[in-house]
């Protein structure tokens, strides 16, 4: 019989400790997103090389999935373009700075302040449309921005910037190093 008592109580606890520790994880994210740091080119080629394999696998889910999701594909394509486009504006934002000891960056507070709130705005749009479907047995949207296809579109533009902004920021770190003895003053 305790047994029976434990199953619950450990559910509600795995909720409440999730609902703490995904709002700090978001918060963590983000300072993280904001913050100084050296560039570093064998970094910057490991994280493109993974968000360039998680944007094919998403799209090879997105173009099975298209099958019960209308344009889950479309949406995925248009939302890794984005995203390309988002992360080469991010990394013209960046402030960067040339030191003796290497590159250091900062990535623009604004344009990661809006992918945090992308981050936050779909998971609070699928906890109100799992809660109206869970109470009311409200369907869930085929089209729309509530859509599964549309979070298949929210992950690839995510992947997608993560892709251009790493491919950017380790070319911008090669030619940085290519270059770092040369007197680039004015003569």
């Amino acid at each position: 019989m305790p047994l029976l008592l434990a199953i619950p109580l450990a559910i509600v606890i795995a909720l409440a400790v999730t609902a703490v520790l995904v709002p700090l994880s978001l918060l963590q994210r983000f300072r993280y997103g904001t913050a100084r740091r050296q560039a570093r080119a064998w970094l910057a080629s490991v994280q493109f090389w993974s968000a360039l394999v998680s944007s094919l696998v998403l799209l090879g889910f997105a173009l099975i999935a298209s099958h019960w999701w209308p344009d889950a594909a479309a949406y995925a394509c248009i939302g890794w373009a984005a995203g390309l486009a988002l992360g080469a504006l991010g990394v013209w934002l960046s402030r960067f700075e040339p030191l003796p000891r290497g590159l250091y960056y900062t990535p623009n507070l604004w344009l990661v302040l809006g992918l945090t709130l992308l981050v936050v705005a779909r998971i609070g749009a699928g906890l109100v449309q799992g809660w109206r479907s869970m109470s009311e047995g409200a369907a869930w949207p085929a089209h729309g921005w509530m859509s599964h296809a549309n979070l298949l579109g929210a992950a690839a533009l995510l992947l997608g910037y993560a892709c251009a902004y790493a491919w950017l920021l380790r070319r911008r770190v090669r030619h940085f190093d290519r270059y770092r003895g040369y007197d680039r003053s004015p003569r």
